[in-house]
């Protein structure tokens, strides 16, 4: 990280994060790249400050009207005009986010030569692009605008035809931009490929002690406590659903223990009170959306998390993780709820890193018949779950415990513990590289702002000295 160090740990040089805590996924995908980073380098923050997005997000999470039309936005037609509506209507409203930016790098005391965004929203995105050339000339510096896919999801809303660089998880979604950009004539933007960035927190390999405390607590016929984490989303989406099913899973089995990480809102009074009534339940709450997303990660250094169940969003992406790191706990995936997320069913399924959705269904039909495996096909099935690292759960909460519950008598979860990704040497190999996503994504960074720098940094500045003259 050498070279990261000498590039972005420059006085002339700031280097920024601009995120929107809406849904929590941005911020934990701007926290895995803000932890990755040497300690020598001190980034500064800036997040959106406006509630309307918050606010359309859980309603169209929740309400199954506003979220069918919502979907409808996410395709075909009408997906391009609401990605023209919305670019243009960001571009014309910037006027907050400039201050925001002005204060920041007026309370320098070394103005700046280079300024480094990495923004992770979407609805940012544009409006820094469309800032760029305003702050550039105001403050003689250049700005350099890299936008972090943080879905492995090809929404036209995504590309920005003034960032200097667009990050995304997979080539499919590069070559779907790249395609919405030809199609729809907007300036050529430069596309990366890289992992996914996981937080390094949880890439850290599990000693051989707390490895097999996992595979213990998988194990059906072991009387291991089993640590079930279940992370609530920003949008507090499927209260009533967690709350059935917690308390029917442990109906099937008092060795399941609950640690639930939730924010402190009006929208989780209700759930919170009704998970403190629980003694088998440990919550980890507050109210600030950072502390949530560090509570979530202390929770997996502190304890070996066995399960999990969680929304398809960004968390998916922890099946890079092998079971034998940290963050490597089997993914219980719920019903998707947007374009994203069956995305990013979409990417896992691919890869083989979940079942495709026919042998999800034969799964759920056996599971829900309470019918063991046939003895036939047991040695097939277990070898395919080697390469799992999820499996979608059905919709319906009772159905979804007792699928779990089905999956342990029949040593599903201890054959997806064998999980090691392939490592391919074809070009999507890298896709497949979590655990090095945080450093190659610096790497990358400080690889092209050196470029830059060097290329445009130095006459502009040559340029506008002469102006003030």
């Amino acid at each position: 990280m050498s070279r990261v160090t000498e590039v972005l740990g420059k006085k002339s040089t700031i280097l920024l994060f601009a995120y929107s805590p809406t849904g929590l996924g941005h911020l934990r995908v701007t926290d895995a790249l803000y932890e990755g980073l040497p300690k020598s380098i001190t980034p500064l923050l800036l997040t959106s400050q406006g509630q309307t997005v918050t606010f359309l997000h859980r309603i169209t999470s929740v309400h199954p009207i506003f979220r069918a039309i919502f979907e409808w936005t996410q395709r075909g037609w009408a997906e391009d005009i609401f990605a023209y509506l919305y670019r243009t209507y960001l571009e014309k409203n910037t006027k907050l986010l400039y201050e925001q930016l002005i204060t920041i790098v007026d309370q320098r005391i070394e103005s700046p030569a280079v300024i480094v965004i990495v923004s992770t929203h979407f609805g940012l995105n544009h409006q820094l692009a469309s800032l760029k050339s305003k702050i550039e000339e105001e403050k003689h510096a250049k700005v350099i605008l890299i936008v972090q896919v943080t879905d492995d999801s090809p929404q036209h809303i995504w590309y920005a035809p003034n960032a200097d660089m667009i990050v995304v998880p997979s080539h499919s979604t590069k070559e779907e931009l790249l395609k919405y950009a030809q199609t729809a004539k907007l300036k050529q933007t430069r596309i990366e490929v890289l992992p996914y960035p996981i937080s390094p927190f949880l890439t850290k390999v599990l000693s051989k002690s707390e490895y097999k405390n996992r595979l213990d607590q998988l194990s059906y016929e072991s009387d291991e406590p089993i640590n079930f984490c279940v992370p609530i989303s920003g949008a507090a989406v499927g209260m009533n659903h967690f709350t059935r099913l917690i308390d029917r899973l442990r109906l099937n089995s008092q060795r399941f223990n609950f640690e639930v990480v939730v924010k402190f809102s009006p929208n989780t009074h209700h759930f919170i009170d009704q998970m403190l009534d629980r003694p088998y339940v440990n919550l980890h709450a507050s109210g600030v959306d950072k502390e949530v997303v560090n509570k979530y990660e202390k929770l997996y250094q502190e304890k070996t998390i066995a399960l999990e169940i969680t929304k398809p969003s960004e968390q998916a992406f922890k099946a890079l993780c092998d079971p034998n790191l940290v963050g490597g706990s089997i993914l219980l995936l719920s019903s998707p709820v947007g374009r994203q997320e069956y995305d990013n069913l979409n990417f896992l399924e691919r890869h083989n890193l979940i079942p495709e959705k026919g042998m999800s269904k034969y799964l759920h039909k056996l599971a829900l018949k309470n019918k063991d495996i046939p003895e036939e096909e047991i040695a097939k099935l277990l070898s395919s779950a080697s390469t799992w690292r999820g499996l979608r759960l059905p919709q319906n909460s009772k159905a979804a415990a007792d699928f779990i519950w089905w999956c342990m008598r029949q040593n599903i979860f201890p054959a997806m513990l064998g999980c090691r990704l392939t490592r391919r040497d074809d070009r999507h190999s890298i896709e497949l590289s979590g655990i090095h996503g945080v450093q190659r994504f610096w790497e990358k960074i400080a690889e092209f702002v050196a470029d830059t720098s060097n290329t445009q940094v130095a006459p502009e500045k040559k340029l506008f000295a002469g102006n003030k003259k």
